[in-house]
């Protein structure tokens, strides 16, 4: 191995090493596992979520796994929506252990998701996506992803 090799491998295993000493939680693109913060029960209105780009949620509540989300609020209700559809590991946990935390900020909503297929729905969420993320309708990933309404528990 070459000096510019080591020298590559020691960064990138003082990157993991501050990744794991940083906890569990979600960073970047790598999955974590239970949140930290303050739990509050779920609010009327899901408006300030607004100001965050990302949120995170933690499914498997016996196995906790959690990753960073989009998500946007329509009406008094909160969406998340999985672009790799059935591929993404917090979609498939979803379908068999609905209960999820969410974490908006510091504050952690203990919630149930639930899927939600119908298309009229489906297309407010659509542009709720777009007014917040930027995109065109025919080109959003919402066509093809799983969206889940959370609700209370």
């Amino acid at each position: 191995m070459s000096g510019e090799q080591h020298a590559g491998a020691r960064l990138f295993f003082a990157v993991i090493a501050m990744l794991v000493a940083a906890g569990c939680e979600p960073t970047f693109v790598f999955a974590g596992g239970e949140l930290t913060g303050t739990e509050r029960p779920m609010p009327k209105d899901w408006a300030f979520t607004e100001d965050f780009g990302t949120v995170q949620i933690e499914t498997r509540p016996t196995d906790p796994y959690s990753v960073n989300v989009w998500g946007v609020s329509v009406n008094r209700d909160f969406y998340v929506a999985a672009s790799d559809a059935g591929e993404a590991t917090w979609a498939q946990a979803i379908e068999s252990e609905p209960q999820v935390r969410l974490r908006v900020g510091e504050d952690i909503y203990p919630l149930l998701a639930k899927r939600t297929e119908d298309p009229q729905e489906l297309a407010v969420v659509a542009d709720a996506y777009i007014d917040k993320y930027g995109g065109e309708r025919e080109c959003s990933f919402i066509r093809h992803a799983w969206v889940y309404r959370l609700d209370s528990r």
